[in-house]
């Protein structure tokens, strides 16, 4: 597994609008954006054993690329988040006996054991992508802004979010001075919850409609 480092935000459709215009973020200057379409299906077993186990497992299409992604489920530090993954590449996140023999496959393949993976809920992001860069003109951060929508049983939610995720090797110091600069940023506002969480909400909310609750 690797480790995954990174700040998240929350904020409104205008502030979005206008740091997609800008070439610095509080004074760590931006390399140009990239745009892509993500889509991301999360899966369980029945008896939820990954989430159990401490996992969110999500089957994540980005242009060509398929691949199955598990994430660890912990609480943040404010818009510090900090989690293992692993990635499986395949495109047949239901069929385990189908996915390489890998040890991030097997680790998976031991914790659904001989349950079916179901979906959950599906997550659309229209992802806005750039390089964040240091002092010294080398880029130690991507920052992703994202504008998200949840589908769950029919119901739908949406919102913009910040994301900056440290790359590997690179120093978690120059992460830490990034967020005491966006303490600052006027219109961000830590987001303590992730996707995946949201989009249990969502599906608890809906399953509350459809049995009148």
């Amino acid at each position: 597994m690797i480790t995954e480092i990174e700040l998240k935000y929350h904020l409104q459709e205008d502030v979005a609008r206008r740091l997609l215009k800008q070439r610095r973020l509080n004074g760590f200057p931006l390399g140009a954006f990239t745009f892509k379409d993500v889509k991301d299906i999360y899966f369980d077993t029945p008896d939820h054993r990954i989430a159990r186990a401490g996992y969110a497992m999500r089957f994540r299409r980005k242009g060509l690329r398929a691949e199955v992604q598990m994430k660890s489920l912990q609480a943040a530090q404010g818009p510090r988040h900090t989690r293992q993954e692993l990635h499986i590449p395949t495109q047949f996140p239901t069929q385990p006996e189908r996915w390489p023999q890998t040890p991030e496959a097997s680790f998976l393949r031991d914790i659904i054991g001989n349950q079916s993976l179901q979906p959950l809920f599906t997550i659309h992001q229209t992802r806005h992508e750039a390089p964040v860069f240091d002092e010294d003109g080398n880029p130690f951060a991507l920052l992703s802004l994202d504008n998200v929508r949840w589908m769950a049983e029919g119901k739908e939610t949406r919102a913009w979010e910040l994301e900056i995720e440290l790359l590997p090797g690179r120093k978690e110091s120059t992460l830490q001075r990034l967020q005491v600069a966006l303490a600052a940023m006027p219109g961000l506002f830590p987001q303590k919850t992730s996707k995946y969480e949201r989009g249990l909400a969502l599906l608890k909310r809906s399953l509350q409609d459809d049995l009148g609750m």
